[in-house]
Protein backbone atom coordinates (compact mmCIF):
# COMPACT_ATOMS: atom_id res chain seq x y z
CA UNK A 1 0.00 0.00 0.00
CA UNK A 2 1.12 3.56 -0.55
CA UNK A 3 1.40 5.97 2.41
CA UNK A 4 -1.20 8.68 1.91
CA UNK A 5 -1.03 12.34 2.90
CA UNK A 6 -3.65 11.80 5.63
CA UNK A 7 -1.44 9.08 7.20
CA UNK A 8 1.29 11.59 8.04
CA UNK A 9 2.04 14.46 10.38
CA UNK A 10 3.39 17.86 9.32
CA UNK A 11 6.86 16.37 8.85
CA UNK A 12 5.43 13.84 6.34
CA UNK A 13 6.14 11.00 8.79
CA UNK A 14 3.43 8.39 9.38
CA UNK A 15 1.55 9.13 12.59
CA UNK A 16 2.24 6.25 15.02
CA UNK A 17 -1.42 5.27 15.44
CA UNK A 18 -1.84 4.71 11.72
CA UNK A 19 0.32 1.61 11.87
CA UNK A 20 -2.61 -0.07 13.59
CA UNK A 21 -4.79 0.90 10.61
CA UNK A 22 -2.18 -0.75 8.35
CA UNK A 23 -2.30 -3.85 10.58
CA UNK A 24 -6.10 -3.94 10.37
CA UNK A 25 -6.03 -3.76 6.56
CA UNK A 26 -3.43 -6.54 6.44
CA UNK A 27 -5.56 -8.65 8.80
CA UNK A 28 -8.57 -8.25 6.51
CA UNK A 29 -6.53 -9.33 3.49
CA UNK A 30 -5.04 -12.26 5.41
CA UNK A 31 -8.51 -13.53 6.36
CA UNK A 32 -9.83 -12.97 2.82
CA UNK A 33 -6.93 -15.01 1.43
CA UNK A 34 -8.22 -17.91 3.57
CA UNK A 35 -11.80 -17.53 2.40
CA UNK A 36 -12.80 -15.91 5.69
CA UNK A 37 -13.86 -12.38 6.56
CA UNK A 38 -15.06 -10.57 9.64
CA UNK A 39 -18.45 -10.04 7.99
CA UNK A 40 -18.81 -13.73 7.09
CA UNK A 41 -17.90 -14.79 10.64
CA UNK A 42 -20.50 -12.40 11.99
CA UNK A 43 -23.25 -13.45 9.58
CA UNK A 44 -22.64 -17.21 9.61
CA UNK A 45 -21.64 -17.79 13.24
CA UNK A 46 -22.47 -14.59 15.15
CA UNK A 47 -18.78 -14.40 16.08
CA UNK A 48 -15.96 -11.91 15.92
CA UNK A 49 -12.38 -11.46 17.04
CA UNK A 50 -12.09 -8.68 19.61
CA UNK A 51 -8.74 -7.13 20.44
CA UNK A 52 -7.28 -7.73 23.89
CA UNK A 53 -3.72 -6.49 23.29
CA UNK A 54 -1.96 -4.45 20.61
CA UNK A 55 1.69 -3.43 20.42
CA UNK A 56 3.99 -1.86 17.87
CA UNK A 57 7.75 -1.40 17.80
CA UNK A 58 8.86 1.42 15.52
CA UNK A 59 12.25 0.95 13.89
CA UNK A 60 12.34 3.64 11.22
CA UNK A 61 9.79 6.17 10.00
CA UNK A 62 7.60 5.63 6.99
CA UNK A 63 6.98 8.82 5.04
CA UNK A 64 4.42 10.26 2.69
CA UNK A 65 4.35 8.46 -0.68
CA UNK A 66 6.43 5.48 0.53
CA UNK A 67 5.29 2.19 -0.90
CA UNK A 68 5.01 -0.15 2.09
CA UNK A 69 4.35 -3.85 2.40
CA UNK A 70 2.81 -5.45 5.48
CA UNK A 71 3.82 -9.05 6.09
CA UNK A 72 1.28 -10.97 8.18
CA UNK A 73 1.64 -14.15 10.23
CA UNK A 74 -0.68 -15.79 12.73
CA UNK A 75 -0.45 -17.91 15.86
CA UNK A 76 -3.23 -19.89 17.51
CA UNK A 77 -2.75 -19.91 21.26
CA UNK A 78 -5.93 -21.90 21.83
CA UNK A 79 -9.32 -22.47 20.24
CA UNK A 80 -10.34 -18.99 21.47
CA UNK A 81 -7.17 -16.92 20.93
CA UNK A 82 -5.72 -15.76 17.62
CA UNK A 83 -2.58 -13.62 17.57
CA UNK A 84 -1.58 -11.74 14.44
CA UNK A 85 2.00 -10.63 13.85
CA UNK A 86 2.89 -7.85 11.43
CA UNK A 87 6.09 -6.55 9.88
CA UNK A 88 5.99 -3.35 7.86
CA UNK A 89 8.65 -2.84 5.19
CA UNK A 90 9.53 0.00 2.85
CA UNK A 91 9.09 -1.85 -0.41
CA UNK A 92 11.90 -0.18 -2.40
CA UNK A 93 14.83 -1.31 -0.27
CA UNK A 94 13.14 -3.79 2.06
CA UNK A 95 13.84 -1.75 5.21
CA UNK A 96 11.96 -3.02 8.26
CA UNK A 97 9.99 -0.02 9.55
CA UNK A 98 7.82 -1.50 12.29
CA UNK A 99 6.74 -4.75 13.93
CA UNK A 100 3.38 -5.26 15.55
CA UNK A 101 1.35 -7.80 17.43
CA UNK A 102 -2.42 -7.92 17.91
CA UNK A 103 -3.92 -10.54 20.23
CA UNK A 104 -7.58 -11.32 19.69
CA UNK A 105 -10.21 -13.43 21.40
CA UNK A 106 -13.10 -15.11 19.62
CA UNK A 107 -16.35 -13.78 21.09
CA UNK A 108 -20.08 -14.24 20.60
CA UNK A 109 -21.27 -10.89 19.26
CA UNK A 110 -24.20 -9.06 20.76
CA UNK A 111 -24.87 -7.96 24.28
CA UNK A 112 -22.65 -10.46 26.04
CA UNK A 113 -19.37 -10.51 24.05
CA UNK A 114 -18.62 -13.80 25.76
CA UNK A 115 -15.42 -15.68 24.88
CA UNK A 116 -16.21 -18.79 22.84
CA UNK A 117 -14.34 -21.43 20.89
CA UNK A 118 -13.90 -20.87 17.18
CA UNK A 119 -15.98 -23.09 14.94
CA UNK A 120 -13.89 -26.14 14.01
CA UNK A 121 -13.85 -25.19 10.33
CA UNK A 122 -12.46 -21.72 11.15
CA UNK A 123 -9.84 -23.12 13.51
CA UNK A 124 -8.82 -25.78 10.94
CA UNK A 125 -8.53 -23.14 8.20
CA UNK A 126 -6.31 -20.97 10.41
CA UNK A 127 -4.17 -23.95 11.46
CA UNK A 128 -3.68 -24.94 7.82
CA UNK A 129 -2.57 -21.38 6.94
CA UNK A 130 -0.12 -21.33 9.83
CA UNK A 131 1.39 -24.71 8.88
CA UNK A 132 1.82 -23.61 5.26
CA UNK A 133 3.39 -20.26 6.17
Amino acid sequence: MRVQWFDTDRENVVYFGNYFRFFSSAEDEFLRSLGLSHQALKEKYGLGFTRVEATCRYNQPARYDDLIEVETAAELESDTNLTLLFRVFRKEEGTLLAEGKVRTVCVRLGDEFRRVSMPQVVEATLKQAIVNA
